[in-house]
């Protein structure tokens, strides 16, 4: 097995995911029942965070549909049809997903799941480049795990099943 395999084994992503899966769904159904509603526009104003829009087209092959970042979410309108086409979802159910998944990286902190020990080797490669990489899949991973359990029963099951084998990643 190669260095870079070592880093990305099958058995640490799994776990990592199964780790994302329950603590995003948690905090989905916390955030749900704490302000009693699962809509996401009145989730972001209810917890202040402020939603912006944006008609950025992305740089070449870049697609961002979203980003957080200080209390503030920005929306890339005109990249979001890319996501509802991988999806097969209306352009509005996107949107909803995206705002989902950048109102998971407001409320989540991933600094508080409890993490499946690792081994010693990819431990110490953690260790020695900071756990930054690890700590941003777990995080990206929960974000998506937050959605799509905030979103629901609104969310076509083939959508689900992209979503769940990473073919809409929403970055």
């Amino acid at each position: 097995m190669s260095f870079g395999e070592t880093l990305r084994s099958r058995r640490g992503e799994q776990s990592t995911d199964r780790e994302a899966r329950r603590f995003g769904e948690a905090k989905a159904g916390e955030l749900r029942t704490a302000h009693g509603t699962d809509n996401v526009w009145e989730l972001a104003a209810n917890e202040g965070v402020t939603i912006r829009r944006s008609e950025w087209s992305g740089v070449d092959r870049l697609r961002l549909f979203g980003t957080y970042a200080d209390g503030v979410i920005t929306l890339y309108d005109a990249q979001i049809p890319v996501l509802a086409e991988r999806l097969g979802v209306s352009e509005s159910l996107a949107t909803e997903l995206v705002l989902a998944h950048e109102l998971g990286h407001h409320v989540l902190d991933v600094s508080a799941v409890e993490r499946t020990p690792r081994s010693p080797l990819r431990e110490a490669l953690s260790s020695w480049f900071g756990g930054s990489a690890d700590e941003r899949e777990l995080e990206e991973r929960a974000a998506q795990w937050f959605a799509v359990e905030l979103l629901g029963d609104r969310l076509p099951d083939t959508a689900r099943r992209k979503l769940r084998r990473g073919v809409g990643d929403i970055e």
